[in-house]
């Protein structure tokens, strides 16, 4: 809506809607001075509007807002392509005039605070908006658009519980699935609790996720850390496996720390064995990476070597590339060790700004992971990517 030519042409198109209510009230009222009286207002407005005058044509509409609410419609339908525009200041205004009528039906008057509360929403004004969603779910009036707007403001707040529960009985209302994100923001809660040094509250907010998620990747993850920080290596060896189970597709995220728990329990045979699982069930390269490390620890740098060149012909990839440069720089020589420096230099300034995760909602591509989209605000959709320059 930022193209001015659009936006002018969605206005009039508004506009002419206003008119032909207006030719439709017409044929129902027998005040030909009210209709007349409304009429020259409403084209009036119009002229406003063709001329680009939005300041003057906004201040007709809301008299026509304030004296009758025959034009409803297009003045709710206005205010949201003020909204939508950006001129969130015109929207409050319009829809506020709407609200203003004396003996305005009950069905308009939810329906203006409905639209206010989203354009204090858009402005940044989310008490207020909070406020007016709230009375609407009090008295049972657009429940569902007013629930879904307080989970939204309660995500922007970081008010999880309140959240968790507007998006429970958003659930409820609208048959519509909530468990990923209810999830995800009992997660919030426990890494709260982690970060307090509460880790009896963390655990019961976790065990709420997967309680309502069993696939909740993120929770088995902070299961895994807690664990792992008290050095219960095999409890977060399991959260791990677990996690897996959920979605592979994490799996170049935390596949270097479940590998450090098996070699804190002295278990590099069990490692092997479960990488090589990995690789036969998952095509990304960090499997490969992390067995080619071992590998160069327990069985020499040319084995690992040897090892990676071959996996690397079935999963090409950059970071296995640079990975493999950098076991050959320990054996090469003096003249070899600067062709390499170039080699792996070159590689980094490729990579250097790539994304390496995206999101499979809306394509937003990331460095780090984030749990909520900072693009779409959807949860759990945003993933290491698969490919030539990644994994």
């Amino acid at each position: 809506m930022n193209n001015p030519f659009l936006w002018t042409s969605v206005a009039l198109l508004a506009g002419v809607l206003m008119g032909l209510y207006l030719a439709y009230m017409l044929r129902r009222t027998n005040t030909k001075r009210t209709f007349e009286q409304l009429n020259h207002r409403y084209f009036k407005g119009l002229n406003y509007l063709l001329n680009d005058e939005s300041d003057k044509a906004i201040d007709v509409f809301i008299q026509l807002a304030e004296t009758s609410h025959e034009t409803f419609e297009p003045q709710l339908a206005l205010g949201n392509l003020y909204r939508r525009k950006g001129e969130v200041d015109r929207a409050i205004k319009l829809h506020q005039a709407l609200i203003a009528q004396a003996e305005l039906p009950e069905r308009y008057r939810t329906r203006a605070l409905l639209a206010i509360g989203k354009d204090y929403m858009s402005a940044g004004l989310l008490d207020r908006a909070e406020v007016l969603f709230s009375e609407l779910v009090e008295i049972e009036a657009h429940t569902p658009e007013a629930l879904q707007s307080l989970v939204e403001i309660y995500q922007q707040e970081q008010d999880w519980l309140q959240a968790i529960k507007s998006a429970t009985r958003f659930q409820s209302a609208t048959q519509r699935n909530m468990q990923v994100p209810i999830a995800h923001f009992y997660c919030e809660l426990a890494e709260l609790a982690v970060a307090q040094n509460d880790q009896i509250q963390a655990e019961k907010y976790l065990a709420s996720a997967l309680r309502i998620d069993k696939d909740s990747v993120r929770a088995h993850l902070i299961c895994a850390n807690i664990q792992q920080s008290q050095k219960q290596w095999q409890a977060a060896i399991d959260e791990y496996q677990q996690a897996i189970k959920a979605d592979s597709a994490y799996i170049p995220i935390f596949i270097a720390d479940m590998a450090d728990c098996y070699l804190s329990l002295k278990q590099g045979d069990l490692l092997e064995q479960k990488l090589l699982e990995l690789m036969d069930n998952y095509n990304g390269v960090s499997p490969v990476l992390t067995l080619s490390e071992y590998y160069a620890e327990v069985k020499g740098v040319d084995y690992a070597s040897n090892f990676l060149s071959e996996q690397l012909k079935k999963r090409a990839s950059f970071k296995g590339l640079n990975a493999i440069l950098g076991l050959n720089e320990k054996e090469s020589g003096d003249n070899d060790f600067v062709y390499i420096d170039v080699l792996k230099e070159l590689i980094t300034k490729l990579l250097k700004g790539k994304p390496k995760l995206r999101c499979r909602k809306c394509g937003f591509g990331a460095k780090s992971l984030h749990w909520q989209c900072p693009s779409c605000k959807h949860w759990g959709v945003v993933k290491p990517i698969h490919g030539l320059e990644s994994e």
